[in-house]
């Protein structure tokens, strides 16, 4: 199956090097998008992609906070006013829009990403792909017999209530994750992901800090002030099917597994696209 059948006239969210940071988090955060392409305003070919991890780890003290921290001493007013190019990653995996499915899939798998960007025969952007749209289109083909303990990630790192926003970052950007269960006493209280880093670095609560200077307000906000608590679950012995409808159903990403009140695993948009893979 060709990936122009699969995404169809799927619109696109683009930016330019030159865009200002601030402007792309508040088409992100307008647009609801883990990722945004960079494209050149000339050619419309793809230069670099700005996701939600890249937030976080400007934001939260990975190697991208050193444009804050050495070029504008701290100010991040100063910072979110540079061009995107600065904190894009810009070693971007890309397909043809005449690929196959089974390439899509093991890019995912291979290079651990969850989208990219679809391109023509002259390398120009056209629209992108990612793990959701897969799900979405194998959603019927998913074996009946498959739990969802079959897929799901085990030993599951997680945050505490009381942690700090920079903490949790570094933690993210450690092991690659774009979200975290929340866990006190082993019960699950809340999840932060990527996403609430771009909704909170674009609220007017940051911004008004980032105007007097005080950056350490944000970065050390605690993740209970800003984690979602009204947490859908699932457990262990549901079928994998049913929690994919579940989540195309509330367009979410991740479904955390509960024995009772305990986090037991995690089922991602990840564990489903390679559980299918792998079947």
């Amino acid at each position: 199956m060709k990936i122009k059948t699969i995404v169809g006239e799927k619109k696109v969210e683009k930016v330019y090097p030159t865009t200002k940071i601030i402007e792309a988090l508040g088409m992100m955060d307008k647009e609801n998008v883990r990722r945004i392409c960079v494209a050149d305003p000339g050619t419309g070919r793809v230069e670099g992609i700005l996701t939600n991890m890249d937030i976080v780890d400007f934001l939260g003290g990975g190697s991208k906070y050193n444009l804050v921290k050495f070029k504008h001493n701290h100010n991040m007013l100063s910072a979110i006013n540079e061009p995107v190019k600065e904190i894009m990653t810009d070693n971007v995996v890309l397909i043809k829009e005449n690929a196959e499915l089974e390439e899509v899939i093991d890019l995912f798998v291979e290079k651990k990403i969850g989208g990219m960007p679809v391109i023509d025969k002259s390398g120009v952007l056209i629209t992108t792909i990612n793990e959701r749209d897969v799900i979405k289109y194998l959603k019927d083909q998913v074996d009946e017999k498959l739990l969802v303990k079959d897929c799901m990630t085990e030993n599951v790192v997680s945050a505490t209530p009381g942690e700090r926003l920079k903490d949790v970052a570094r933690t993210m950007l450690r092991n690659g994750f774009r979200r975290l269960p929340v866990v006190s006493e082993e019960k699950l209280v809340g999840i932060i992901t990527s996403t609430d880093f771009v909704k909170l670095f674009g609220s007017d609560w940051a911004f008004n800090h980032m105007k007097t200077g005080n950056i350490r307000e944000i970065t050390n906000v605690r993740i209970q002030d800003i984690m979602k608590t009204d947490i859908v679950s699932v457990t262990s012995d549901i079928k994998l099917i049913d929690a994919v409808k579940k989540m195309n159903e509330l367009n979410i990403g991740v479904l955390p597994v509960v024995d009772g009140e305990k986090l037991i695993g995690l089922i991602t948009e990840k564990d489903i696209v390679k559980c299918i893979y792998k079947k």
